[in-house]
């Protein structure tokens, strides 16, 4: 066999081969990007998740999203009567706020967005600036680019093999949750676990990790984006619970965060004036309450009503707060609307309940000495 010869059969078999991955890749569709739905479990969405979210915004063209992190993604249905239809949990695990705002900006892209609502979080603000390094290149809609990845043939294989039928993802973008979230050692096992976690790779001055851009720039790029495309924007503070703030207060100290809710009311009150307009609802969900202080079971066959752990709040809490959202008056003890007026005094209420629910001492050491 001659060189010519030789060559000619190579080129070949790469011609086959890559062929052959261009088609299983699409007839499996490990993440669901072509719809193909001859394999409809689409077991590793997880994975490519942020890339996932994009496709499904620019095929459902949403009037409605939430935007957020992962405690937005497991805790609020974008079916609830609260959102008008179509409507899609654009929130996602680990979520910045640099990631929300692009996010936000393709949603209005695709023409009929006239809702949103932002669950802030103060993770979003101080944690890397994204947690993709091709993040920026989703949005450039060239979906088929990714039918020749190999890591796409690797899922596309696992896919294949795979027996678990769960989705983790449900079409509108909110996250599967069922009671495997919560490990055989039980809910206080689980909040243990993420309360001694190391936090320490948090910046606590709402710049992103690593660079000196404020988060708050972008926050004030979303205010300014929705009055200007004349977008109705809600903002809350999901129903944390009560753990969570001794966990933050030990990492952190808890005047980072009463400041931190302080800037972002100021903020919002700030921009509104530039735009001769109200400002945007903030909402306050993490107080102190009857859902908020719901107890951590010892006994690990004891299972919490509205919390997978002190972190993540269940779809049943999130709709609760949406249930409140389009009634405000309904229970100010469940979510209080903030404003430059009252933010001093909540700020000064949720001190006083601390010390009224929590015995902070004996928390410290039963927290973190265990």
């Amino acid at each position: 066999m001659n060189s010519t010869q030789w060559l000619s059969k190579f080129f070949f078999l790469i011609t086959f081969i890559s062929i052959f991955i261009i088609i299983l890749n699409y007839i499996v569709d490990p993440y669901g990007i072509y719809k193909t739905n001859f394999f409809p479990y689409k077991l590793s969405q997880d994975k490519i998740i942020r890339l996932i979210k994009v496709v499904r915004v620019n095929d459902i063209k949403p009037s409605s999203i939430i935007l957020g992190n992962s405690r937005a993604e497991v805790g609020f249905d974008p079916e609830h009567k609260y959102f008008e239809q179509p409507s899609y949990n654009l929130a996602v695990s680990g979520g910045t706020l640099y990631e929300s705002l692009h996010y936000l900006e393709y949603a209005i892209k695709q023409g009929n967005l006239k809702n949103v609502l932002l669950v802030a979080d103060w993770e979003m603000f101080n944690d890397i600036i994204k947690k993709t390094h091709d993040f920026d290149d989703y949005f450039d809609e060239s979906f088929y680019k990714y039918l020749f990845d190999i890591s796409v043939l690797k899922n596309s294989i696992s896919t294949i093999f795979n027996k678990n039928h769960i989705n983790p993802y449900l079409e509108n973008g909110l996250r599967y949750t069922d009671s495997s979230m919560v490990p055989e050692n039980g809910h206080l096992f689980a909040s243990i676990k993420y309360e001694k976690a190391d936090k320490n790779y948090l910046n606590v001055n709402n710049t992103y990790l690593g660079t000196q851009r404020s988060s708050f720039d972008d926050f004030k790029s979303i205010l300014e984006i929705c009055y200007k495309n004349d977008i109705n924007l809600e903002i809350i503070f999901g129903p944390m619970h009560i753990r969570y703030f001794e966990t933050f207060d030990y990492y952190f100290g808890l005047e980072t965060y009463y400041k931190w809710k302080k800037n972002l009311v100021l903020l919002a009150d700030e921009i509104s004036k530039i735009y001769n307009r109200k400002p945007f609802k903030i909402i306050d969900f993490s107080v102190y309450n009857e859902f908020t202080t719901e107890l951590v079971p010892i006994n690990p066959k004891d299972k919490m009503m509205y919390y997978w752990e002190s972190s993540h709040y269940k779809k049943d809490l999130g709709d609760i707060v949406l249930d409140n959202l389009l009634d405000l008056t309904r229970d100010k003890q469940l979510g209080v609307e903030l404003s430059i007026q009252n933010i001093d005094q909540h700020i000064e209420n949720l001190k006083v309940n601390r010390v009224k629910y929590v015995n902070i001492k004996s928390n410290k050491d039963k927290f973190f000495n265990d």
